[in-house]
């Protein structure tokens, strides 16, 4: 114990002298030269690319210590306020340094040669930090610069510093949620001496007018969301290697507008005819939101290669549907979005397209989303039959009724359709609602055409993700959801035969499927009927999908709530390629099937239910519901207000799993040994439960768990050896718990245990000297901790909270060398009391003769004769034994002391002795003052110093006075293999008595002991040896 304690006093001083130690190898990627101390990640894969990553460290300064031979710099949202000139002197290998939101949006001061010698640097990050100017004094190597976010006055700015600059970002530092407030106007010229440049970004700078004098190196440049009004014919002039043009939101349509949104002067944003004449070569082009009424076919004439074209949030409802001359000009385009340009007011019965939409042979996707018409005719989507690459059609959120059942079929390499967010009806309505005759209809709602916009930095097109991935994956998509399909019949998908992914959530649904509903769609794959009130009341349902693999029947919860009603499950028979089953979010409380059955089945999403009400204590009807899903490899329960799991469900999950989920209940307990159940599970999630203990794990338990997670639990301890499991066991979870120490026993820190990764984030860790030992085992641990700097914080005593808990100072714990003078005094201590301790435990009362017998040698030696004894006989016995005692005194006290004919005076210690005087002047005057001493023999009190001690004086009054006085009274069989007590037996039998094993023999036992007290011993000695021996010689 003590060296354990003198080798970490040793880690300690060195830790505090900066020595290198290195007991461990490196865990993947982490620099063994760096301590835990360090506030930042530091991986070095190799030696020519070191990284520091400082991201939301908490940092109120440029940490010391960062390594010369570092190549990256993140010191990105952080809350420092000032970078002096000698923070990265050490630092000549950076090539990316970046100091973003380096004072969290507030202002930064940096010195004006901060980064002179930084002569590698390539990429420099500088945004969100008020700076007022570039920065002087760059290196010369700067290729990569941004700038974003910041107060810099565009119009007055010099370029001369930075002459190599590939990349320069330099949006949002004059708008809305940055404001200046004033127009910018940026100098003629201005950009003309970055002959390198290649993309530049200005965007969100209230910019008037395109500047002046472009490099023509540029292959990207934006422009979007200023103040442009008017695109003159030579603002592109000579940028013929252009590829990107973003000119978005310059002039926006406000009605409706999530943010703040100020019409333009002119209407419209105005653009030359022969304004991009110059960009023979771009490839994309955005003029989304500029609230345009048409488009000059002159502008796309030389436009050979563009490819996608950006036309959404604009007034183009008739150059849609009109004459549409400008799609002549574009051959090569392959995406082209002209969402939300419906006109105001107006709902139409329908649209036709312009007939210049056939000559898009390259088109692949097309965005028609918020044009709002009523219904799609035979003639409306007729110039998209010949395009032969078009493969994603949206016509999303146009309040379209009713639409042309054949329309799918008619695109031959069609792949999705979206028609999510409309009004469509069902087939069986003879008459879908009409409005009033006419064609232009005055509208009846009101429309948003930002969908799920950003406020602060809008890009005025359909972004937002249509499908999901899997569903994309999966082949042909038709996309109903949101629309008016209260009830589906067969005739609803004729003509969709091929469609593999079918998505129906959010119609309100409410029939109860019979097994007939999508006979015509034989492929499909996956199918969506989530947020609808679906009746699973038929065991047939859903038998005409053989080749259904993913099913979603989430937010379906209408019926489940529902008293009395069918719920059945049994629609998993017939499904033999179902992967994949979401039942979220149904509020089951009850079921018809108690168990489910499917050999297919790999994951099955049961979150938001009540198991916590199916699985009853007592209760074993759904106890098997998850047991013959004999596939099954993913099973999450989360959200099921599960307080306990009976034990029997543990054995009936299924023996497949590999990830199991059953975070957000309400368990304060979990089944640690039930893990042997799972022969394959891998991944365990307990986050967000009451959980409070756990118990160690370890390879008889599991061999397969790689990630445990008890997150957001109330764990305030931890076993010993806790996170010694089992060799596949990588990551460890227990982030916003209770624990506000760790022992050192908990962790092992022996080369073959795996653990990788520890998550200790949020936990009230107390910074006091209990720590001590966890903290050094930190400093010498392989295992990473994420944030250990940053957020395995401090929360006692006061004056520490929030403080890292890696830097707590435990030089106060500890002082060298008073701890070297304690140790030598407590181990000096310890000795000597352990001495002392044994020798009185094992040899007291031989000690204690010893100490008599050499104060008589000191004295001289005289005789201890008496001519009188006081007593007939002395009765030496156990007195802790209360058995014993309580014999003494209700039996041989009677029958020797006033019974019989003869009465004979006992002494006995727990009446006869004089209270305060020692035990062995008691013992002497009991022993020498008594005719004859009986020992009552019992197993305990033979081991007793006592025993020893009267049985050395009896001995000596035998030498002494030449008188035998000993008899032994066996109350137990005892010294049944001591050499005294058969040499005993032999000389003088009858002075040893027993006591008798049956009561009728009681009566000679105590006329037998009469007889050997009153008796000298020598005349009962054994004639055989007696003449041989006088009795003085023989003992």
């Amino acid at each position: 114990m003590k060296a354990t304690w003198w080798l970490q006093l040793l880690l300690l001083l060195c830790l505090y002298c900066h020595c290198e130690i290195q007991p461990f190898q490196p865990a993947a990627c982490k620099p063994v030269w760096m301590s835990p101390r360090f506030p930042c990640d530091v991986t070095a894969c190799n030696t020519s690319e070191v990284r520091f990553d400082c991201r939301r460290f908490h940092l109120h300064r440029v940490p010391y210590g960062i390594t010369g031979n570092a190549t990256e710099l993140n010191l990105s949202e952080n809350y420092i306020t000032n970078i002096s000139l000698h923070s990265f002197s050490n630092l000549l290998n950076l090539t990316k340094l970046i100091l973003n939101w380096v004072n969290k949006n507030k202002g930064l001061l940096i010195d004006d040669d901060l980064f002179k010698n930084l002569t590698k640097l390539n990429h420099l990050g500088l945004a969100g930090n008020r700076l007022k100017k570039i920065p002087t004094n760059l290196p010369l190597s700067v290729e990569i610069l941004e700038l974003n976010n910041n107060k810099i006055k565009l119009d007055n700015m010099t370029l001369d510093s930075i002459p190599n600059v590939t990349k320069l970002w330099l949006s949002k530092n004059c708008y809305t949620w940055n404001p200046c407030k004033r127009n910018v106007t940026i100098k003629e010229g201005t950009f003309a001496v970055l002959n390198k440049l290649q993309v530049l970004d200005l965007s969100f700078n209230n910019l008037t007018h395109v500047p002046k004098g472009l490099p023509p190196s540029l292959t990207r440049l934006q422009l979007g969301s200023n103040k442009i009004q008017y695109i003159s014919e030579d603002d592109f002039v000579g940028l013929h290697d252009l590829k990107i043009l973003r000119i978005q939101g310059n002039c926006p349509r406000c009605q409706n507008a999530p943010y703040p949104c100020v019409p333009c002067q002119n209407i419209s944003l105005g653009i030359h005819p022969n304004a991009f004449n110059s960009l023979t070569r771009l490839e994309t082009l955005h003029l989304g939101g500029n609230s345009l009424q048409l488009l000059d076919p002159s502008w796309f004439k030389r436009l050979k290669k563009l490819r996608e074209l950006f036309l959404s949030f604009n007034f183009l409802l008739k150059a849609i549907t009109g004459t549409g001359t400008f799609l002549r000009y574009l051959p090569r385009l392959e995406k082209l979005d002209l969402s939300f340009n419906f006109a105001l007011k107006l709902y139409p019965t329908t649209l036709n397209l312009s007939h210049e939409f056939s000559n898009l042979v390259s088109l692949r996707t097309l965005h028609l989303e918020g044009l709002v018409f009523q219904n799609i005719g035979p003639d409306t989507l007729r110039p998209l039959y010949e395009l032969r690459n078009l493969s994603a059609l949206n016509l999303g959120t146009n309040f379209i009724i009713h639409s042309d059942l054949t329309l799918f079929h008619r695109f031959p390499n069609l792949k999705m359709l979206y028609l999510a967010e409309n009004r469509l009806y069902p087939i069986p309505v003879k008459s879908p609602p009409k409005l009033s005759g006419g064609h232009n209809q005055v509208s009846d709602f009101s429309i948003s055409p930002y969908i799920n916009p950003h406020t602060k930095d809008f890009a005025y097109e359909v972004s937002h993700k249509l499908v999901k991935q899997e569903c994309f994956d999966s082949g042909q998509m038709l996309i109903l959801s949101s629309n008016n399909l209260f009830f589906i019949s067969p005739k609803q998908f004729d003509g969709y035969e091929n469609i593999a992914c079918l998505n129906l959530s959010g119609n309100g649904f409410s029939a109860a499927l019979n097994g007939t509903e999508f006979s015509l769609l034989p492929n499909l794959t996956y199918l969506d009927l989530s947020f609808n009130k679906i009746d699973l009341a038929y065991d047939h349902a859903f038998k005409e999908l053989e080749k259904l693999q993913v099913l979603d029947l989430s937010y379906n919860s209408h019926y489940f709530q529902a008293y009395g009603v069918t719920h059945n499950l049994n629609f998993l028979k017939n499904l033999p390629a179902l992967r994949v089953l979401n039942m979220s979010h149904n509020a089951i409380s009850t079921l018809t099937t108690k168990q489910l059955y499917s050999t297919s089945l790999t994951e099955l999403q049961f979150t938001n239910n009540y198991l916590g009400t199916l699985w009853k204590v007592r209760d074993a009807t759904y106890t098997m519901l998850f047991t013959n899903l004999t596939n099954l490899t993913f099973l999450d329960i989360s959200q099921n207000k599960l307080q306990n799991i009976p034990d029997e469900v543990y054995e009936y999950f299924p023996r497949n799993l590999t990830k199991l989920c059953i975070s957000r209940n309400l368990l304060t307990d979990f089944k640690w040994e039930a893990l042997k159940f799972f022969h394959q599970l891998q991944i365990l999630d307990l986050s967000f439960n009451s959980i409070s203990a756990v118990a160690a794990i370890n390879s008889s338990i599991t061999k397969t768990l790689t990630l445990l997670d008890l997150s957001h639990n109330q764990i305030f301890h931890l076993d010993d050896g806790f996170i010694k499991g089992p060799k596949s066991f990588k990551t460890l979870i227990l982030s916003f718990n209770l624990l506000n120490t760790i022992n050192q026993t908990t962790f092992q820190t022996r080369s073959e245990d795996s653990i990788q990764t520890l998550f200790l984030q949020g936990n009230p860790f107390q910074c006091i000297c209990d720590s001590f030992d966890f903290i050094l085992w930190i400093e010498n641990s392989q295992i990473k901790i994420p944030r250990l700097t940053a957020e395995v914080t401090c929360d006692t005593p006061a004056n520490q909270k929030d403080q890292p808990l890696i830097y707590f100072d435990i030089t106060q714990c500890v002082n060298d060398s008073q701890a070297f003078h304690v140790y030598i005094l407590t181990t000096s201590f310890i000795i000597a009391f352990m001495f002392v301790a044994t020798v009185a435990h094992l040899f007291y009362w031989d000690a204690s003769y010893v100490l008599h017998y050499m104060r008589a040698k000191l004295k001289g030696y005289r005789s201890l004769n008496s001519p009188d004894s006081f007593y007939n006989l002395f009765v030496t016995y156990d007195t802790r034994d209360p058995h014993v005692s309580e014999w003494v005194m209700r039996n041989l006290l009677v029958k020797l002391e006033e019974e019989g004919e003869k009465h004979i005076p006992l002494c006995l210690e727990e009446r006869d002795w004089t209270p305060g005087v020692p035990v062995m002047d008691n013992l002497t005057h009991s022993i020498q003052y008594s005719s004859k001493t009986l020992f009552v023999l019992t197993e305990g009190y033979v081991k007793t110093g006592v025993f020893k001690l009267a049985m050395y004086l009896a001995h000596q009054r035998l030498l002494d006075e030449n008188v035998d006085v000993i008899v032994l009274l066996m109350l137990e069989p005892v010294l049944q293999h001591s050499h005294f007590l058969r040499l005993r037996r032999r000389l003088c039998g009858r002075s040893v008595v027993e006591w008798p094993r049956t009561a009728a023999a009681e009566p000679w036992f105590w006329q037998n002991l009469r007889n050997v007290v009153r008796v000298d011993n020598q005349v009962m000695y054994n004639k055989t040896y007696s003449k041989y021996i006088t009795a003085g010689e023989v003992l």
